[in-house]
Protein backbone atom coordinates (compact mmCIF):
# COMPACT_ATOMS: atom_id res chain seq x y z
CA UNK A 1 0.00 0.00 0.00
CA UNK A 2 1.25 3.19 -1.27
CA UNK A 3 1.63 5.77 2.12
CA UNK A 4 1.07 8.36 0.08
CA UNK A 5 -2.30 6.97 -1.01
CA UNK A 6 -5.77 8.13 0.58
CA UNK A 7 -8.42 5.63 0.62
CA UNK A 8 -12.12 6.63 1.41
CA UNK A 9 -15.81 6.44 0.35
CA UNK A 10 -17.90 9.72 -0.06
CA UNK A 11 -21.50 9.42 -1.14
CA UNK A 12 -22.72 10.67 -4.63
CA UNK A 13 -25.51 13.15 -4.80
CA UNK A 14 -27.91 14.36 -5.80
CA UNK A 15 -29.39 12.54 -6.84
CA UNK A 16 -27.92 9.52 -4.41
CA UNK A 17 -25.82 7.28 -7.12
CA UNK A 18 -23.79 5.20 -4.56
CA UNK A 19 -21.09 5.46 -2.19
CA UNK A 20 -18.29 5.85 -4.27
CA UNK A 21 -15.06 4.08 -3.55
CA UNK A 22 -12.22 6.79 -3.93
CA UNK A 23 -8.18 6.03 -4.40
CA UNK A 24 -6.22 10.02 -3.86
CA UNK A 25 -2.71 10.52 -4.41
CA UNK A 26 -1.33 13.75 -5.18
CA UNK A 27 -2.95 15.40 -8.14
CA UNK A 28 -4.87 12.92 -9.22
CA UNK A 29 -7.32 10.41 -7.95
CA UNK A 30 -9.72 7.06 -9.02
CA UNK A 31 -13.25 6.58 -8.23
CA UNK A 32 -15.39 3.74 -8.77
CA UNK A 33 -19.68 2.80 -7.88
CA UNK A 34 -19.05 -1.03 -7.33
CA UNK A 35 -14.96 -1.50 -6.29
CA UNK A 36 -13.98 -3.16 -9.66
CA UNK A 37 -13.82 -0.81 -12.71
CA UNK A 38 -12.26 2.88 -11.78
CA UNK A 39 -12.38 5.90 -13.42
CA UNK A 40 -8.77 7.94 -13.18
CA UNK A 41 -8.74 11.71 -13.34
CA UNK A 42 -6.01 13.99 -13.24
CA UNK A 43 -6.36 17.66 -11.74
CA UNK A 44 -6.00 20.41 -13.76
CA UNK A 45 -4.69 23.72 -11.63
CA UNK A 46 -6.41 27.03 -12.07
CA UNK A 47 -5.14 30.17 -12.77
CA UNK A 48 -5.69 31.36 -8.81
CA UNK A 49 -3.03 27.69 -8.04
CA UNK A 50 -0.70 28.91 -10.85
CA UNK A 51 0.08 32.45 -9.48
CA UNK A 52 -1.16 32.05 -6.13
CA UNK A 53 -3.57 34.89 -6.71
CA UNK A 54 -6.09 33.21 -4.47
CA UNK A 55 -7.18 35.38 -1.92
CA UNK A 56 -9.04 32.53 0.40
CA UNK A 57 -6.58 29.32 1.48
CA UNK A 58 -8.93 27.02 -0.04
CA UNK A 59 -9.27 26.36 -3.63
CA UNK A 60 -11.13 23.39 -5.31
CA UNK A 61 -9.42 21.67 -7.93
CA UNK A 62 -11.02 20.57 -11.37
CA UNK A 63 -10.92 16.93 -12.59
CA UNK A 64 -10.40 15.61 -16.06
CA UNK A 65 -10.94 12.60 -17.42
CA UNK A 66 -8.03 10.94 -17.71
CA UNK A 67 -8.05 6.72 -18.32
CA UNK A 68 -9.52 3.63 -16.88
CA UNK A 69 -8.12 0.85 -14.92
CA UNK A 70 -9.52 -2.56 -13.45
CA UNK A 71 -7.31 -5.51 -12.13
CA UNK A 72 -8.63 -7.67 -15.42
CA UNK A 73 -7.68 -4.67 -18.13
CA UNK A 74 -4.68 -2.93 -16.14
CA UNK A 75 -5.28 0.62 -17.02
CA UNK A 76 -5.96 2.22 -20.49
CA UNK A 77 -5.38 6.57 -21.12
CA UNK A 78 -7.78 8.81 -22.83
CA UNK A 79 -6.59 11.35 -25.00
CA UNK A 80 -6.20 14.60 -23.31
CA UNK A 81 -5.76 18.05 -24.54
CA UNK A 82 -1.79 19.06 -24.47
CA UNK A 83 -2.52 22.67 -23.58
CA UNK A 84 -4.32 21.34 -20.10
CA UNK A 85 -1.56 21.03 -16.98
CA UNK A 86 -2.13 17.63 -15.92
CA UNK A 87 0.27 15.23 -14.32
CA UNK A 88 2.86 13.41 -16.98
CA UNK A 89 1.70 9.41 -17.44
CA UNK A 90 4.92 8.08 -15.08
CA UNK A 91 3.28 10.29 -12.60
CA UNK A 92 0.10 8.36 -12.55
CA UNK A 93 1.59 4.99 -13.09
CA UNK A 94 4.18 5.09 -10.08
CA UNK A 95 1.45 7.17 -7.72
CA UNK A 96 -2.25 6.24 -8.55
CA UNK A 97 -1.91 2.68 -10.40
CA UNK A 98 0.84 1.82 -7.93
CA UNK A 99 -2.41 2.78 -4.88
CA UNK A 100 -4.87 0.68 -6.73
CA UNK A 101 -2.68 -2.52 -7.43
CA UNK A 102 -2.03 -2.45 -3.53
CA UNK A 103 -5.46 -1.03 -1.89
CA UNK A 104 -6.68 -2.20 1.21
CA UNK A 105 -9.84 -4.65 1.44
CA UNK A 106 -12.99 -2.71 0.04
CA UNK A 107 -15.01 -0.85 1.13
CA UNK A 108 -13.07 2.50 2.45
CA UNK A 109 -14.23 4.10 5.32
CA UNK A 110 -16.68 7.06 4.66
CA UNK A 111 -15.35 10.83 4.81
CA UNK A 112 -18.01 12.91 3.54
CA UNK A 113 -19.07 13.38 7.75
CA UNK A 114 -20.56 16.98 6.57
CA UNK A 115 -23.94 17.10 5.17
CA UNK A 116 -26.26 19.71 4.20
CA UNK A 117 -30.19 18.65 4.76
CA UNK A 118 -33.22 20.52 3.26
CA UNK A 119 -35.38 21.28 6.39
CA UNK A 120 -38.99 20.94 6.29
CA UNK A 121 -41.03 24.02 6.92
CA UNK A 122 -43.78 22.55 9.08
CA UNK A 123 -41.33 20.42 12.03
CA UNK A 124 -37.66 22.37 11.27
CA UNK A 125 -36.43 19.21 10.83
CA UNK A 126 -34.17 17.42 8.59
CA UNK A 127 -36.25 16.48 5.50
CA UNK A 128 -33.99 15.43 3.06
CA UNK A 129 -30.15 15.26 1.96
CA UNK A 130 -28.87 17.44 -0.80
CA UNK A 131 -25.42 17.05 -0.71
CA UNK A 132 -22.43 15.83 1.27
CA UNK A 133 -18.53 16.87 1.23
CA UNK A 134 -15.29 15.85 3.14
CA UNK A 135 -14.24 19.47 4.20
CA UNK A 136 -15.94 22.11 5.67
CA UNK A 137 -14.32 24.36 3.55
CA UNK A 138 -15.36 23.04 0.46
CA UNK A 139 -18.82 23.96 1.26
CA UNK A 140 -18.49 27.73 0.13
CA UNK A 141 -17.65 26.64 -3.26
CA UNK A 142 -20.52 24.38 -3.64
CA UNK A 143 -23.21 25.64 -5.93
CA UNK A 144 -26.64 23.54 -4.45
CA UNK A 145 -29.32 22.38 -6.63
CA UNK A 146 -32.52 20.81 -6.04
CA UNK A 147 -32.97 17.80 -4.75
CA UNK A 148 -33.37 15.11 -6.87
CA UNK A 149 -35.29 11.60 -6.62
CA UNK A 150 -34.19 9.73 -9.61
CA UNK A 151 -30.48 8.29 -10.78
CA UNK A 152 -29.75 7.43 -14.08
CA UNK A 153 -31.68 4.55 -15.58
CA UNK A 154 -29.42 1.43 -16.81
CA UNK A 155 -29.41 -1.90 -17.98
CA UNK A 156 -28.85 -3.14 -14.35
CA UNK A 157 -31.06 -0.66 -12.45
CA UNK A 158 -33.97 -0.25 -14.81
CA UNK A 159 -37.44 1.70 -13.44
CA UNK A 160 -39.50 -1.09 -11.62
CA UNK A 161 -43.71 -1.07 -12.05
CA UNK A 162 -44.43 0.71 -8.88
CA UNK A 163 -42.51 3.22 -9.49
CA UNK A 164 -42.88 6.62 -12.98
CA UNK A 165 -41.10 9.34 -14.10
CA UNK A 166 -43.85 11.37 -13.27
CA UNK A 167 -44.41 9.58 -9.73
CA UNK A 168 -41.04 10.83 -8.58
CA UNK A 169 -41.20 14.05 -10.54
CA UNK A 170 -44.28 14.71 -8.19
CA UNK A 171 -42.15 13.38 -5.10
CA UNK A 172 -39.05 15.84 -6.18
CA UNK A 173 -41.54 18.84 -6.08
CA UNK A 174 -42.94 17.88 -2.95
CA UNK A 175 -39.78 17.69 -0.96
CA UNK A 176 -38.51 21.08 -2.75
CA UNK A 177 -41.08 22.42 -1.73
CA UNK A 178 -41.54 20.88 1.72
CA UNK A 179 -38.02 22.03 2.25
CA UNK A 180 -38.03 25.44 3.90
CA UNK A 181 -33.88 25.98 3.98
CA UNK A 182 -31.00 24.44 3.96
CA UNK A 183 -28.62 23.68 7.42
CA UNK A 184 -25.44 22.04 7.19
CA UNK A 185 -24.50 19.06 9.65
CA UNK A 186 -21.42 17.25 11.08
CA UNK A 187 -22.58 12.98 11.13
CA UNK A 188 -21.52 12.33 14.21
CA UNK A 189 -21.11 8.51 14.96
CA UNK A 190 -23.85 8.43 17.14
CA UNK A 191 -26.16 9.00 14.04
CA UNK A 192 -27.20 12.61 15.36
CA UNK A 193 -26.12 16.00 13.34
CA UNK A 194 -23.82 19.14 15.04
CA UNK A 195 -25.39 22.17 13.05
CA UNK A 196 -22.48 23.96 12.08
CA UNK A 197 -24.19 27.16 12.47
CA UNK A 198 -27.01 27.58 14.87
CA UNK A 199 -30.63 26.45 14.07
CA UNK A 200 -32.01 29.19 16.85
CA UNK A 201 -33.94 26.32 17.89
CA UNK A 202 -31.61 25.87 21.11
CA UNK A 203 -30.77 21.93 19.71
CA UNK A 204 -26.89 21.19 20.07
CA UNK A 205 -27.22 17.53 17.94
CA UNK A 206 -30.29 16.68 15.82
CA UNK A 207 -31.65 13.41 14.85
CA UNK A 208 -30.50 12.48 11.08
CA UNK A 209 -32.63 10.19 8.42
CA UNK A 210 -30.47 7.60 7.87
CA UNK A 211 -31.35 7.24 4.40
CA UNK A 212 -31.89 10.19 2.13
CA UNK A 213 -35.17 11.70 2.97
CA UNK A 214 -37.94 11.18 6.15
CA UNK A 215 -40.67 9.63 4.52
CA UNK A 216 -42.33 10.55 7.92
CA UNK A 217 -42.80 14.56 7.24
CA UNK A 218 -44.42 13.64 3.81
CA UNK A 219 -47.53 14.28 2.97
CA UNK A 220 -49.81 10.36 3.25
CA UNK A 221 -50.77 11.10 -1.04
CA UNK A 222 -46.63 10.95 -1.31
CA UNK A 223 -45.50 8.00 0.98
CA UNK A 224 -45.98 4.89 -1.32
CA UNK A 225 -43.36 7.13 -3.90
CA UNK A 226 -41.43 7.16 -0.97
CA UNK A 227 -41.23 4.08 0.02
CA UNK A 228 -40.64 2.23 -3.57
CA UNK A 229 -38.36 4.94 -4.48
CA UNK A 230 -36.42 2.94 -1.14
CA UNK A 231 -36.92 -0.53 -2.85
CA UNK A 232 -35.51 0.60 -6.01
CA UNK A 233 -32.59 2.43 -4.22
CA UNK A 234 -31.60 -0.55 -2.07
CA UNK A 235 -28.60 -2.30 -4.08
CA UNK A 236 -27.24 1.81 -3.80
CA UNK A 237 -28.19 2.18 -0.13
CA UNK A 238 -26.43 -0.84 1.46
CA UNK A 239 -23.10 0.48 0.78
CA UNK A 240 -23.59 3.15 3.42
CA UNK A 241 -21.76 2.63 6.65
CA UNK A 242 -24.48 3.95 9.37
CA UNK A 243 -27.22 1.89 8.77
CA UNK A 244 -28.74 0.14 11.88
CA UNK A 245 -29.00 -3.90 11.80
CA UNK A 246 -32.59 -3.89 11.08
CA UNK A 247 -32.66 -1.14 8.51
CA UNK A 248 -30.23 -3.03 6.40
CA UNK A 249 -31.83 -6.10 7.04
CA UNK A 250 -34.73 -4.80 5.12
CA UNK A 251 -32.81 -3.35 2.45
CA UNK A 252 -31.30 -6.30 1.99
CA UNK A 253 -34.59 -8.11 1.69
CA UNK A 254 -35.85 -5.49 -0.72
CA UNK A 255 -32.40 -6.05 -2.88
CA UNK A 256 -33.34 -9.33 -3.90
CA UNK A 257 -35.62 -8.06 -6.25
CA UNK A 258 -32.26 -6.09 -8.03
CA UNK A 259 -30.05 -9.24 -8.39
CA UNK A 260 -27.87 -7.96 -11.24
CA UNK A 261 -27.21 -4.49 -9.37
CA UNK A 262 -26.84 -5.81 -5.96
CA UNK A 263 -24.31 -8.36 -7.05
CA UNK A 264 -22.53 -5.68 -9.00
CA UNK A 265 -22.47 -3.71 -5.79
CA UNK A 266 -21.48 -6.25 -3.37
CA UNK A 267 -17.44 -5.21 -2.84
CA UNK A 268 -18.83 -1.66 -1.76
CA UNK A 269 -20.84 -3.37 1.52
CA UNK A 270 -19.50 -2.19 4.64
CA UNK A 271 -22.04 -5.36 6.08
CA UNK A 272 -21.96 -8.67 3.50
CA UNK A 273 -25.12 -9.31 2.73
CA UNK A 274 -26.67 -12.12 4.46
CA UNK A 275 -26.48 -16.00 3.56
CA UNK A 276 -30.23 -16.58 2.80
CA UNK A 277 -30.36 -13.21 0.38
CA UNK A 278 -26.88 -14.19 -1.28
CA UNK A 279 -27.97 -17.14 -1.91
CA UNK A 280 -31.69 -16.15 -3.58
CA UNK A 281 -29.85 -13.40 -5.54
CA UNK A 282 -27.74 -16.35 -7.10
CA UNK A 283 -30.41 -18.75 -7.85
CA UNK A 284 -32.12 -15.70 -9.66
CA UNK A 285 -29.32 -14.63 -11.52
CA UNK A 286 -28.42 -18.83 -12.77
CA UNK A 287 -32.33 -18.63 -13.67
CA UNK A 288 -31.69 -16.02 -15.81
CA UNK A 289 -28.30 -17.35 -17.24
CA UNK A 290 -26.61 -14.30 -15.87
Amino acid sequence: MSSAARYYSVRQLSPFVGNIQVVEVDYCRALSSDGQQWQIQASCETHQQIWQIAEQAYVPRRYVLYGSWSRSLGFSSLPLDPMLDVPDLQTIQQGLISALENQPALPFPPQDDYECWLMDQASGQPLALLASVTDPQMIPHLQLGRWQAMPQQTANNPLPADLSTEALSSLEQQINQQGQYTQWFRRLADGNGEPLESTGQGHNTWPLPPLLFDASLLPAAQRDTADALIRWQSPRLLSLHHLEPALRQQLEQFSQHFAVETRQRLHTYPVPLSEKVFNKIQVELKIRGL
